[in-house]
C-alpha cells in the first residue's frame, strides 16, 4: 500500500530493494503511476480510508491474482521485508488453512485481538478467499 505522495519517496524504494525478490509486486494507491507501476484503487486517501483501502486492494488481489500465489502480504511503503526468511517461515505452513501472520495486539474490545497493519501481514490463500468470499459480504458492514 502506498499512497501518492509515498510513490517517489518511498514505494520506489521497496521496488529496487526487497520488493524485487517477492514473486508478484503490487503497489495499490488512489492514482495511477505508470513508473511504479500502481493498482489504482477508488478509495480516497486518509487515515479515515485505511479499511476501504485494504478492503479494495484484497478484493482486486482476489478477483486478479488469486491463483497466482498461496501467500499474499500486505505491507506499506515503509516496510522492510526479508523475503527470504519469510518464505522459510511459510514453507511449514498449509496455505489450504485459513491462516494468517503478523504482529498481534490485544484490543478490550475485540476478543481475538488485531493485526498490526503498519508491520505488514501475510494471509494464506483459504484466508484471503474467506476475508472477500464471507468477510466482506453483505451480512458485514464495511
Amino acid at each position: 500500500m502506498t499512497s501518492p505522495k509515498n510513490h517517489q519517496l518511498k514505494a520506489l524504494h521497496v521496488k529496487v530493494t526487497w520488493g524485487k525478490r517477492c514473486n508478484k509486486l503490487l503497489f495499490m494507491s488512489s492514482e495511477e503511476d505508470k513508473s511504479l507501476p500502481t493498482i489504482k484503487l477508488n478509495v480516497k486517501e486518509g487515515r479515515n480510508n485505511l479499511w476501504a483501502k485494504t478492503r479494495a486492494a484484497f478484493a482486486y488481489v482476489y478477483n486478479n491474482h488469486y491463483n497466482d500465489a498461496d501467500w499474499f502480504m500486505k505491507a506499506d511503503d515503509d516496510t522492510y521485508v526479508i523475503i527470504e526468511n519469510l518464505r522459510y517461515f511459510l514453507m511449514s505452513q498449509n496455505a489450504s488453512e485459513p491462516i494468517y501472520f503478523g504482529c498481534k495486539f490485544k484490543h478490550d474490545t475485540i476478543k481475538q485481538g488485531t493485526v498490526s497493519g503498519g508491520a505488514g501481514y501475510v494471509l494464506s490463500k483459504e484466508a484471503l478467499r474467506l476475508f472477500v468470499e464471507k468477510g466482506m459480504s453483505a451480512d458485514h458492514p464495511k
